[in-house]
Order: C-alpha cells, then sequence, then structure tokens
C-alpha cells in the first residue's frame, strides 16, 4: 500500500479534523449558510422561476442577522467586562 493511500484510510474525521489556516475558519460560514438557504428555500418554493431570488434573500437574512447576533454578544460581553470591574 502507498503511503498517501495508507495516510487517507487511516484518517478519521471526527478524531483528526481538517486542519484550517487561523483566519478561514470563520469564512466557511458562508458556505454553510449558502447551503441552509439553498436546503430551506429548496423545500419552500412552489417554481423553480423563484428559487434563485428567495434563495439569494434568505442567504442575505441569514449572514445579516448573524451578523447582528455576533454584534450583540460582543457589545453584551464588553458590558460585562466593563462593569465588573468596579
Amino acid at each position: 500500500m502507498t503511503p498517501p493511500l495508507a495516510a487517507l484510510l487511516a484518517w478519521i474525521p471526527f478524531i483528526h479534523p481538517l486542519h484550517l489556516p487561523e483566519g478561514a475558519r470563520l469564512w466557511m460560514f458562508l458556505p454553510l449558510a449558502a447551503c441552509v438557504a439553498v436546503v430551506y428555500r429548496a423545500t419552500r418554493a412552489r417554481t423553480a422561476r423563484e428559487l434563485p431570488r428567495a434563495t439569494l434573500k434568505t442567504f442575505v437574512n441569514i449572514v445579516v442577522g448573524m451578523c447582528l447576533i455576533a454584534i450583540a454578544a460582543y457589545a453584551i460581553h464588553e458590558g460585562v467586562l466593563r462593569f465588573s470591574r468596579g
């Protein structure tokens, strides 16, 4: 057995996850949000014609919503740090 094939067969995804650079981890949210938007809209669409626009709208809603949640969590975190010092 060749060494690359042996390494591939020995790789267990949940035990040895794929290494991503530090800056790339957050960007993996965008494909995840796109997949969720496509699947959600594919189950809700009445015709295939309305699917692209509805999917894009859902994708933007997911991304903006998650950004607002992140900003709110950061603000709460900073508030707790500021008021717990004194």
